[in-house]
């Protein structure tokens, strides 16, 4: 009996002894457990605070510009060619007006329910048997697979989200891109056509000083042209006073003619010869073209001469005051061409108007090439 007792004894240390050991192995592995637990536990509530809580809410799409795809030239495009990208463009996939709240298990409540693997009857405060396994219920509202299930449903939304994002994402890149390269082509062609601009400012300011260089002439030729008018009206109306006096002259020479045709009728005028004129006379005359012929009478063989005022001062002094000298003068046409060349006859001085420089003159019939003519030229 002492013998068996013995061997109790022994097997019930030794029991105890592997009882100890299992026991410090099971702490070890049950610290191991709670501390994965609480680290999982840690982990699933800052993951969940990472995905959103639910969808972005709908809105309508808003009317964005489409591009231009009509080729730039200088006729003006009422209705250009569109580009279709807003048409498949996704615009739900663009960040929401307000942010959307993420999923929150940092409450006391959350974490107790990830802590619960079990349904729990809240009635007797056990866990809940399933009805077709016969065994607690681990699924269901207030278990954490009720948790983890949310959690999982939103990381699929947000994958799928992830993918359709990533399938855009292309498609805009080759907008971007086309964009891009019709930018870069539409500045270069700005370039060169700002250079163009510019080249054409310079010529615009050219002409604009060219202008303003033609408009100050035209306004100086016009003062000169306003002068000129002026001086002409001047001429004009001495001419008209001349042509007065030269009529007046005539009518007086043709009074004189009809009246030495009385005269010389009556016998009491008699023709002389060519009077000699006054010694040095010839000499104090210097030669060369010395007037015009401004009027005569064929018929009558005399003709009307207007002499410079450098050939009056020789002939008549400077004074005017000297007894006028019967003194032969000879009278030229440029371009006749006559026996003598341009000589077209000889002339004798006979009366003088000095304040005028008209002297009225003898046509000599037997030196006249040809019959006189206004403006045939008298020289000395």
């Amino acid at each position: 009996m002492g013998k068996v007792l013995r061997i109790l004894v022994i097997l019930i240390l030794a029991l105890g002894v592997v009882a100890a050991i299992l026991a410090s192995i099971n702490f070890t592995k049950r610290e191991l457990l709670i501390g994965r637990t609480h680290a999982l536990e840690e982990m699933v509530v800052k993951l969940a605070r990472t995905l959103e809580a639910s969808d972005a809410p709908e809105v309508p799409q808003a009317a964005y510009p489409q591009r231009d795809l009509s080729p730039v030239t200088s006729r003006e495009v009422e209705n250009p060619e569109r580009s279709t990208f807003w048409d498949a463009y996704n615009h739900l996939l663009e960040p929401t007006a307000q942010p959307i709240p993420t999923l929150d298990y940092s409450s006391n409540e959350k974490r107790r329910q990830l802590r619960e693997f079990y349904r729990i009857d809240p009635a007797t405060g056990k866990p809940e048997i399933d009805n077709l396994t016969g065994k607690p219920a681990t699924k269901g509202p207030g278990t954490m697979d009720e948790i983890l299930s949310e959690i999982f449903e939103r990381a699929k939304r947000q994958y799928a989200l992830l993918n359709e994002t990533r399938a855009e994402l292309p498609k805009l890149r080759d907008e971007l891109v086309g964009t891009i390269e019709e930018v870069n082509r539409l500045k270069q062609e700005g370039r060169a056509d700002k250079r163009i601009i510019e080249e054409k400012d310079v010529r615009i300011a050219a002409l604009d000083r060219e202008k303003r260089e033609l408009e100050e002439r035209i306004a100086r030729l016009d003062e000169e042209l306003r002068g000129i008018r002026a001086e002409l009206q001047e001429a004009q109306d001495l001419a008209l006073r001349q042509e007065e006096e030269l009529k007046r002259l005539n009518d007086t020479i043709l009074v004189q003619a009809d009246q030495i045709k009385i005269l010389k009728g009556k016998g009491d005028i008699i023709p002389t010869g060519t009077a000699a004129p006054a010694d040095n006379m010839e000499g104090a005359i210097s030669p060369g073209v010395k007037g015009r012929i401004v009027s005569f009478n064929e018929d009558w063989k005399f003709a009307v001469v207007e002499f410079s005022d450098e050939f009056m001062n020789e002939f008549l002094g400077e004074d005017r005051s000297r007894a006028m000298q019967q003194i032969e003068v000879m009278v030229k046409r440029a371009g006749f061409e006559g026996p003598a060349g341009e000589f077209v006859t000889r002339l004798r001085l006979r009366q003088a108007l000095p304040r005028h420089n008209l002297v009225v003159a003898d046509i000599l019939v037997d030196w006249q090439q040809a019959p006189v003519a206004v403006g045939d030229e008298v020289y000395f």
